[in-house]
């Protein structure tokens, strides 16, 4: 048996907000009310090099399988361990974020892309580009629409950080937020 073909999911939004807020809110979007299933994020590597910020995080999340795939899932795996590598350029104005499941892989693995553009002085293009495979077609299938499903809410998370940290630039709050 062959596994099924790669299935793609992509999405172009533009926030009305400076690339400099939408990046920062990016760095500090744990916790948030939407992102309770988000257990720990770690920094794993950050350096500087010809002028770009380069990051590695280790981002922990509870594992959240639709009950018709829990028989394909080892109970081994009540955590997803997520590998963020990421590459600002702020001379560009440009910063791409991939995000990728470190376990489960022989079963199913995601691998979304985020993209942010500084085009105008407040607004930002955010590209988010996500591929799926899986072992079998409904395996990959359930993961795809689960995704798709939860791309609001993720989106509702970064907007609401963006609120807290408008909020707090308006008050002239510099630490009310969690730094990563």
């Amino acid at each position: 048996m062959t596994s099924p073909r790669p299935r793609y999911f992509t999405d172009l939004s533009t926030l009305k907000k400076s690339w400099e807020e939408v990046t920062e809110a990016h760095w500090r979007k744990y916790p948030n009310p939407f992102s309770n299933h988000v257990l720990s994020e770690d920094v794993l590597d950050r350096y500087v090099k010809d002028g770009k910020l380069y990051t590695v995080r280790l981002i922990v999340k509870k594992q959240r399988i639709p009950d018709r795939l829990k028989i394909w899932v080892p109970s081994k795996y009540k955590a997803c361990y997520v590998k963020e590598t990421s590459v600002m350029d702020p001379d560009l104005q440009e910063c791409t974020i991939t995000s990728e499941n470190l376990n489960g892989r022989s079963i199913s693995t995601v691998i979304e892309t985020l993209r942010y553009r500084g085009v105008k002085m407040c607004e930002t293009i955010m590209e988010r580009k996500t591929k799926f495979t899986a072992m079998f077609g409904r395996i990959q299938e359930a993961v795809y629409n689960k995704y798709v499903k939860n791309v609001d809410t993720t989106d509702k998370g970064m907007q609401c950080v963006l609120g807290l940290l408008e909020e707090c630039q308006r008050q002239g709050i510099t630490a009310a937020l969690p730094n990563s």
